[in-house]
């Protein structure tokens, strides 16, 4: 393994370590307002609640769609700094990108693609729900079609993605 190789896994590591601190923060602000996503006596409350005061899945959107962001984002922060190593050393640069051929990273591919189909199919929902006088109901139902588009795609894409190194 390079130096460069080494300096991008470490690049990479940061990026994750950031990204995983950032989703415990989110999901402690949310446990601290309304008793967020964790079992407590809050949520036993928020469930007693109507569908119409819930809105769980809304919320579950919100989270998701603010980590997804800013994973999508740290990203590609990295892959700016991989992709202008090119600019310096062709050899470089071809050194480092054969690292997104492994096993390891195919993987973190499938994960970046989830990420961004749900991150763009939400927003696009997102964008119907400010502009378009859809409601709860309307807007839940379109919460289901950004999953099955986002599960649809992001399988097809992974089955794509893998399939160098499941041959």
């Amino acid at each position: 393994m390079t130096a460069a190789q080494l300096v991008f896994l470490a690049g990479l590591t940061g990026v994750l370590v950031v990204v995983v601190a950032f989703t415990v923060v989110v999901l402690g602000s949310a446990r601290r307002v309304d008793g967020g996503a964790f079992l407590s006596w809050a949520l036993l409350r928020r469930i007693a609640r109507s569908r119409n005061e819930r809105a769980e899945a809304a919320r579950w959107a919100f989270y998701a769609h603010r980590i997804s962001g800013f994973g999508i984002f740290a990203f590609l922060c990295l892959h700016l700094v991989d992709v202008s190593l090119y600019v310096f050393s062709p050899a470089l640069y071809d050194s480092v990108h054969a690292l997104y051929g492994t096993a390891p990273l195919r993987v973190f591919e499938c994960a970046l693609l989830l990420a961004i189909c749900f991150h763009t199919f939400n927003g696009l929902r997102l964008l119907a729900v400010d502009i378009g006088n859809v409601g709860l109901t309307g807007s839940l139902r379109m919460l289901g079609g950004v999953l099955v588009l986002t599960l649809g795609l992001g399988i097809a894409g992974s089955v794509v993605i893998l399939g160098p190194v499941m041959a």
